[in-house]
């Protein structure tokens, strides 16, 4: 099956600042994450990237954000398309002005006022977009990205998706292949997802929803048994990195970098 999205060449990402433990998290029960540990992590997801073949260019930390590494929400690309997300979080409003002068060639959209989006929301799948309407993305932003990707591909599916339980889309839910999502059980919905085959993790794997596909490679969370399994079914070059660190954050793997 044909995807929407070309190979990718490029990633985008921006070291954490060390006081990333002061950003927004919906899992403070986790704990305090460590910051030496974490850059362990990170310097790992990095050089996977690299390994991949991609053109990583890595940012100095900016500890006016704390949440600024997360970099894919700030913007969503679709092939020569930047659309610019204004953060329903204020703390987060402002990251993407650093950013843009490292987008050089694509086209840049803002959004109107009062349209709100976070990255983490959209989900682009072989066949269609998913938007995830949450505390961070609104429906004015919903429909402003509707519009920028259709003038980029006219009979492009975007579809908005309620959901409550975990902080983005991606957080819960994310296309392993063509036709197949993986889901945290965490993730509550009524929007239809009949036309998928639907894999559901256990609870306690349920932060491994976000997997990370790079062209033939697909990238999961480490110790999870279960969505290893589910990777391998259909893919030959399973990568799996440890984000625990990251976890107490809301963040894994698809946050971590803007790929395009």
């Amino acid at each position: 099956m044909p995807t929407l999205l070309p190979p990718f060449t490029r990633a985008l990402m921006r070291r954490p600042s060390p006081n990333f433990a002061d950003g927004e998290t919906t899992a403070p029960h986790l704990g305090k994450p460590d910051f030496d540990k974490a850059m362990l992590q990170y310097e790992a997801y990095v050089g996977a990237l690299r390994d991949c073949g991609l053109e990583a260019t890595l940012l100095p930390a900016d500890d006016r954000f704390p949440d600024g590494h997360f970099v894919e929400d700030p913007f969503v690309i679709f092939r020569d398309l930047a659309f610019h997300c204004r953060s329903g979080a204020p703390s987060r409003q402002g990251e993407a002005e650093s950013l843009k002068p490292h987008l050089a060639g694509l086209r840049t959209v803002d959004p109107p006022p009062g349209a709100r989006m976070d990255g983490g929301d959209v989900l682009f799948c072989a066949d269609r977009v998913l938007v995830g309407l949450s505390a961070r993305t609104n429906a004015a932003g919903f429909a402003a990205l509707r519009r920028a990707l259709q003038s980029v591909q006219a009979d492009i599916s975007v579809e908005p998706v309620p959901f409550s339980g975990v902080l983005h889309l991606k957080s819960g839910l994310t296309e392993l292949a063509p036709g197949v999502l993986i889901k945290d059980p965490a993730l509550k919905t009524d929007f239809d997802l009949s036309w998928a085959e639907v894999i559901r993790l256990p609870p306690h794997e349920g932060y491994a929803a976000d997997v990370m596909p790079v062209n033939d490679t697909l990238f999961i969370a480490a110790h999870c048994p279960a969505a290893f399994e589910a990777a391998t079914k259909y893919h030959d070059r399973v990568i799996a990195l440890d984000l625990g660190e990251f976890v107490k954050m809301d963040g894994g793997l698809t946050c971590l970098s803007l790929r395009y």
